[in-house]
């Protein structure tokens, strides 16, 4: 696929005065290495949820795949979840990241975040009613290596609702959601970099 660098979002209006009004989505063709490092300094820069979709949604894909665990790809190239689990002993929901990549990640060693937000519905109601974030930091590569490298996110579920009664024994579903470079603001964030994960975990003690 033909690409081309994209507009990066500043939030500076003494800046914005001096652009070229950014691209749409619709007008966007390219998603590379660049493309990247323009989201990334408009993350970087605080721009909104709506303004990155508007400078940088034409970069998603949509495939729905699974039958056990549902996933959801929107754009793959650079990293991506392969599979989630739950260790309910230490309340902690984990999921492998694979760096896909040689570079798209920023230089090293400042790099930058792949970001997942896990979200619980504990009363499998379709409504998640709990949510905790986890990250862990890349970099462009260095190494004589190529190709993919697995790693790991995780975080410490504390405080969820009395509904996720650890040590029950009961079925919950969890939603992981990978972003890169951008935070997920909430469950049902589909991020332009990364996907989700919809898979059932048991509260065993």
């Amino acid at each position: 696929m033909t690409r081309r660098p994209a507009v990066s979002v500043f939030r500076s209006l003494a800046v914005l005065a001096l652009m070229a009004a950014p691209l749409t989505a619709a007008a966007q063709q390219v998603c590379d290495d660049n493309t990247r490092t323009a989201y990334q300094n408009a993350v970087n820069a605080g721009a909104t949820d709506a303004e990155l979709e508007a400078q940088f949604g034409a970069c998603r894909g949509t495939v729905t795949q699974g039958v056990v665990a549902t996933v959801t790809n929107f754009n793959i190239f650079y990293e991506k979840m392969n599979s989630c689990g739950l260790h309910p002993q230490q309340r902690r929901p984990a999921c492998d990241v694979e760096i896909r990549q040689n570079g798209g990640y920023g230089a090293f060693p400042a790099g930058s975040n792949e970001n997942v937000l896990f979200c619980f519905d504990c009363d499998l109601n379709g409504i998640f009613e709990y949510s905790v974030p986890g990250s862990v930091h890349v970099t462009n590569n260095i190494s004589p290596q190529t190709p993919s490298w697995y790693h790991s996110v995780n975080a410490v579920a504390a405080n969820t609702p009395a509904t996720c009664a650890w040590g029950s024994g009961r079925t919950i579903r969890i939603r992981a959601i990978l972003s890169w470079s951008a935070k997920p603001t909430s469950c049902a964030s589909k991020p332009i970099w990364g996907n989700w994960i919809d898979f059932q975990a048991r509260l065993d003690p």
